[in-house]
């Protein structure tokens, strides 16, 4: 069913044609310069049909941006797969996720009326439930953040009083928005290779309308020059980063560890007995000897086996030496192994590089040698690494949490519990969190906190001889007037309650 026919025109406009509505009458300066994306689809694939256009494309053979967005997917994906980047993919998504709560998120409504925060309350967990974020958060974020993006489809029913129906995350291959025609299509209908298994596309609508499609990302843009009349941005994952040091860790490992391996197993030198045999028969006596007692041990590299096999390169070589005459006879010896698997500072420093690359600190590192993955909470024994890593995280969840708002804003409209000029001016009330912060984060707030407190005992035998109680108290905890003034008016609240009696006792100043 094509909801831009059932659905009221003014639903869902797109962010140009409000601010065309608005200032079209009031000036004529360019519009609000978007910083992140130069479209109005918040870095999806743009094409408006028309040969020669800047987004252009034409016939199935000349799609090369399209293309392009689908090979950046296809080697986000497979560096995935590489065990050391899953594990930091791992450790990312679960600070991002992980709480001791019954919900993954909260919603805080600045809002008097107890009704509307109740409904909003209400219809937000209805959203919660269409994407089954209690069994599927891990899931979401973590191809979030391995393609850059992600998209998920939104059906109604006929009646569109009755709201999303269902929510659907979609594959990311070949989606591209449609200028002219303002729906979402796949420029392939057939089977995809997905992140956890093959799609077939021809199970998903043939389109999706603006209203059906919501679509979010990390705010990372590439523009990029595909053939001659190609041209345009494609959306980029934190991946990108990484490429290189797993690469130079994953060569590492190819070349090291057999070599290391290699040289740490004791060799055999055999020393035999060839008599006075012509030089053609004691090779060949050689030879059947050699063949009988040689390694047929070979290293594989796609899985890290040690194989036996006859037909391959052997890993380990023995060293075979002929004597003649009898002088010494057969004799075999051991030549010691040298170095060890133990010596990997170069694969150790690779790794490391990894981690740094995606913004992970190499505290976390399990090999790194000066804790072995070991990390404290305590704020006085953080590095400045570690205090970017989290706001990193907390980075991260601003497009999964821009996701569910999208989706409580078009629940919202479609029910008619708001209009759209409505949320408008409603939206900066609604604030959607990750319902567990950073431990971290918190424990350096705590910690600030202790600090102001200790100046403010120092500042406030000077309260009312060199400075003023307001000035002392926004220099020691940089409040604003607002929050002073709610501050002190809780005071005096607490101070006539009998529940906080008990605290106010012994304060003749009352601070």
């Amino acid at each position: 069913m094509n909801l831009v026919e059932a659905i009221k025109k003014s639903f869902m406009t797109s962010p140009a044609e409000v601010l065309d509505t608005e200032y079209s009458n009031k000036t004529s300066e360019p519009r609000v310069v978007r910083t992140l994306s130069d479209n109005d689809y918040e870095g999806a694939l743009v094409f408006s049909n028309l040969t020669g256009e800047e987004w252009a494309y034409s016939g199935e053979d000349d799609q090369p941006l399209i293309i392009y967005q689908n090979r950046i997917i296809d080697m986000y994906r497979n560096l995935a797969k590489n065990p050391d980047v899953n594990n930091i993919i791992d450790m990312i998504v679960n600070e991002m996720v992980f709480t001791v709560e019954d919900e993954e998120f909260k919603i805080t409504i600045d809002e008097e009326n107890n009704t509307i925060k109740s409904k909003i309350g209400d219809i937000f967990s209805k959203v919660l439930t269409l994407l089954n974020t209690t069994d599927n958060i891990h899931t979401i974020c973590r191809q979030a953040y391995i393609d850059g993006q992600i998209n998920v489809s939104l059906g109604y029913n006929k009646s569109i009083k009755d709201g999303i129906q269902k929510a659907e995350i979609i594959e990311a291959r070949n989606l591209y928005f449609d200028k002219n025609a303002k729906t979402w299509k796949y420029n392939n209908r057939g089977t995809e290779e997905s992140l956890y298994s093959d799609v077939d596309l021809s199970d998903y609508d043939e389109e999706y309308s603006s209203e059906e499609m919501v679509h979010v990302d990390f705010g990372l843009f590439s523009k990029v020059n595909v053939g001659t009349a190609s041209r345009g941005q494609v959306n980029l994952g934190y991946l990108e980063n990484a490429f290189k040091a797993a690469n130079q860790l994953n060569t590492l490992e190819n070349m090291l560890v057999p070599l290391r391996y290699s040289r740490s197993v004791s060799r055999r030198l055999f020393n035999i007995d060839v008599a006075d045999l012509p030089p053609k028969q004691a090779k060949e006596l050689m030879d059947k000897i050699r063949a009988e007692f040689r390694y047929k041990k070979s290293y594989d590299t796609e899985n890290g086996t040690i194989k036996n096999q006859a037909a391959t390169q052997p890993l380990v070589e023995d060293y075979w030496m002929s004597n003649r005459n009898g002088s010494r006879g057969t004799t075999v010896d051991t030549m010691d192994e040298k170095g060890g698997l133990m010596d990997m500072e170069d694969i150790i420093y690779a790794s490391k590089k990894l981690y740094s690359s995606l913004k992970v600190p190499t505290s976390r590192n399990p090999y790194a040698e000066e804790n072995g993955g070991d990390f404290s909470f305590d704020s006085q024994d953080t590095t400045n690494e570690d205090l970017q890593y989290f706001l990193h995280v907390d980075r991260l969840r601003i497009p999964i949490v821009k996701l569910f708002k999208e989706i409580l804003k078009r629940e919202i409209i479609s029910t008619g519990v708001m209009s759209e000029k409505e949320w408008v001016k409603y939206d900066s009330k609604i604030k959607i969190e990750f319902t567990s912060k950073s431990v971290f984060l918190e424990n350096m707030e705590k910690d600030l906190l202790m600090k102001s407190m200790g100046n403010w005992e120092d500042i406030k035998t000077n309260v009312g001889v060199i400075i003023s109680f307001e000035e002392g108290i926004k220099k020691t905890f940089g409040w604003s007037n607002e929050q002073l003034q709610t501050e002190m008016e809780k005071i005096t609240t607490e101070t006539n309650n009998p529940l906080y009696k008990s605290f106010y006792a012994s304060r003749e100043d009352g601070f």
